[in-house]
């Protein structure tokens, strides 16, 4: 990333006096996004992360704490300044530190890569059991058709006044039509019975298995990042949006899916409830109200890209399973 200096950030002196004060000498600096920041210091090179409410701080320090020595590793987690403070208040957010992980991520188009991700994920969910039950109840949950109805709804507001080019146009009506068909028939009794037991069985989901959450290094294990959209919902759901992230690299072929051969994975292939739900273009509507409401002409440019590219393989994926459904 190139080096940004940000004017809330209060300029770059006291921020050096700062990092200072904590016990690191600071080489240089950059910005991954307003609340997340790189630093390469003479100690090594780390990761901060800003959090606006301390609530939301302490938990994710309190789930790091968790997962913390665990090996194989299953969550990248944070650290504290060389001085053993967990957290400094700078600027206009309360700042965690975890060091800057070697490695890459995940590439959804490389099959060792998707398997090696299956495998992040089931250590992930495995490990949720001994999340101790007041940790778990601070969890955020959510209602899968909620979310999703919200989502078609604030993508049909943005698509009325959306300047479409010729290309996209005619597609509009058909990316509204396949969500409306998957939350039409979506089977409300089969995910009540997974929210159900999911809260028994004390399972959460990561939230944002895409490839950039994973970091593959050297032959070494996978394991996942980012503790943001950890949620109290049922490991389906993650299951559920990895096919929707690694889909698209294999032009939505089912087939593909079965030369992975993790059966953990696979199952959820045979679920009515499951199949129907891939249905739903979640990552079309979520990449386009993003484009569309900050109206970046690149990022537009962008998802009109990907849909293109995807849209006649997922056109035939989505026929066939409306067909058999139906």
């Amino acid at each position: 990333m190139n080096r940004v200096v940000r004017d809330d950030f209060q300029g770059d002196r006291l921020f050096l006096k700062k990092m200072n004060e904590l016990g690191l000498e600071v080489i240089d600096f950059g910005f991954f996004r307003e609340n997340v920041i790189w630093i390469k210091t003479k100690q090594g090179k780390f990761v901060l992360k800003g959090f606006s409410r301390s609530e939301t701080c302490n938990k994710q320090l309190k789930l790091s704490k968790l997962y913390h020595g665990q090996k194989p590793r299953i969550m990248g987690t944070y650290t504290s300044y060389p001085n053993q403070k967990k957290t400094v208040q700078f600027g206009k957010y309360i700042w965690a530190i975890m060091p800057f992980y070697k490695g890459e991520g995940l590439h959804f188009g490389n099959k060792d890569d998707v398997k090696a991700g299956v495998e992040a994920i089931t250590r992930f969910h495995s490990f949720s059991k001994n999340i101790p039950l007041p940790l778990y109840e601070q969890l955020s949950s959510y209602s899968l058709f909620k979310k999703w109805s919200d989502r078609l709804d604030a993508f049909k507001f943005h698509a009325r006044s959306a300047n479409w080019n010729h290309q996209m146009r005619p597609l509009i009506s058909e990316i509204i039509m396949w969500g409306e068909w998957s939350l039409n028939h979506f089977d409300h009794e089969a995910v009540e019975k997974l929210e159900n037991k999911a809260y028994k069985k004390k399972e959460i989901t990561h939230g944002d298995v895409a490839p950039h959450n994973f970091v593959k290094y050297k032959e070494k294990d996978t394991y996942l990042i980012d503790f943001d959209l950890f949620a109290a919902v049922p490991q389906a759901f993650d299951w559920l949006q990895y096919a929707n992230r690694i889909l698209p690299f294999w032009h939505w072929s089912y087939e593909k899916m079965e030369e992975i051969g993790n059966e953990v994975f696979l199952k959820w292939f045979t679920k009515r409830w499951f199949v129907i739900s891939l249905v739903f273009p979640t990552d079309l509507y979520r990449e386009w109200n993003r484009a569309l409401k900050t109206g970046d002409k690149e990022m537009i440019n962008a998802v009109t890209r990907f849909t293109l590219r995807d849209f006649s393989h997922r056109k035939k994926f989505i026929e066939k399973i409306i067909k058999r459904m139906s």
